[in-house]
């Protein structure tokens, strides 16, 4: 194998490497965005009143 074809294929090596550590850390971002997302639904669904809250008026208030 000549030197240059070694040197391209470990060039070739090495990008592969870069593009699947900027891939992995996309799908990180993505996750932890979609993860904020279900965090903030939660603390809403867990603040909601309880079902039948605010139904009636108390007029001795």
């Amino acid at each position: 194998m000549e030197t240059a074809s070694i040197a391209a294929a470990g060039a070739a090596l090495q990008q592969g490497r870069s593009q699947d550590a900027i891939q992995a850390t996309v799908l990180k971002q993505q996750f932890q965005g979609e993860q904020a997302v279900v965090d903030l639904l939660a603390q809403a669904a867990a603040a909601a009143p309880s079902p039948g809250t605010g139904t009636v008026v108390d007029k001795f208030a």
